[in-house]
């Protein structure tokens, strides 16, 4: 009989089943390792936040920031691991930035910033806020525009219909980017710029005044009468698709704009047309031609 066979069978045996054990020990230890850790970063001191600081946004309760960061209407903080079980008294489920659609849910913003401070436990929110540069007046359908171009050459025709002064449109602050961020009143003068849209349907807040194409470049538009020194009383958008804008100064002419290139390079003409001593007799100055400024 052999029985060294059968000995050395068994040893083996017991050797896998200790192997065994041991691994599903080993097993049990991590997870547990790994759940004591899970929770000493939810529940434990060393990343809760003991305070939370708004600067930049005086005109905007700091509740009401601290709620639109939390709203997350991007999903992706709310629903990911850090949202969902760290919680937003934890600091590491706080963002490092805060996504352009959690911005449009408060236009009056234009950018939120974030930043944490692990050693005194502090969360920073500077908010920046839209600064207003002009009020833009959507205009009902059938308003007609103040006064029309002089110049015989325009090529757009203010509509036969109820005068501007007797129609009411929606009127939108918007800042240097062009972005509508506030309702505002309708109002005449020669300190803010203040644009009558006959063209366009109420585009509503969080957009910019006009599409991207144009947008930037009637923002030049708007700088350039600014370092010229021209009081301009309004400025007229008749029909977008003539891609042209005429300012309404306050010493006379009417000056044309096309907003299909920006109006940088009209500056110095500008200048030296505003220094001569006639220029309030002039009827309209015509810079629609890229180049060349034509004026009577």
């Amino acid at each position: 009989m052999q029985i060294a066979p059968y000995v050395s069978e068994r040893r083996m045996r017991r050797q896998k089943i200790r192997r065994y054990m041991f691994g599903v020990l080993a097993v049990f230890a991590l997870y547990f390792a790994f759940l004591g850790a899970v929770l000493f970063l939810v529940r434990g001191p060393l990343f809760r936040v003991n305070n939370v600081v708004v600067t930049g946004a005086p005109g905007i309760a700091n509740a009401d920031v601290i709620a639109l960061v939390e709203a997350d209407p991007s999903g992706h903080f709310a629903t990911g691991w850090t949202g969902a079980v760290l919680g937003w008294r934890n600091m590491l489920a706080w963002p490092g930035a805060v996504p352009s659609s959690t911005l449009l849910l408060a236009p009056e913003l234009s950018g939120i910033g974030i930043s944490k401070d692990y050693f005194s436990h502090t969360v920073t929110i500077a908010v920046s806020e839209r600064q207003p540069f002009g009020i833009w007046c959507f205009m009902p359908k059938g308003a007609a525009p103040l006064a029309a171009p002089a110049s015989a050459s325009s090529s757009s025709s203010s509509p036969s219909a109820m005068p501007a002064a007797a129609a009411q449109g929606q009127c939108y602050w918007f800042d240097d980017a062009g972005v509508l961020f506030e309702k505002a009143m309708s109002t005449q003068g020669n300190i803010i710029f203040v644009v009558n849209d006959y063209s366009q349907s109420d585009r509503g807040l969080g957009n910019t005044v006009l599409p991207v194409d144009f947008n930037t470049n009637l923002i030049s538009v708007m700088n350039v009468l600014r370092a010229a020194g021209l009081g301009v009383r309004e400025m007229d958008l008749r029909d977008l698709s003539l891609e042209e804008v005429d300012a309404q100064t306050t010493a006379g002419p009417v000056i044309e704009f096309r907003v299909r290139v920006p109006a940088d390079d009209y500056l110095p003409v500008l200048k030296q047309l505003a220094a001569q001593s006639g220029f309030d007799k002039l009827q309209y100055i015509d810079c629609r031609t890229q180049d060349r400024v034509f004026y009577k």
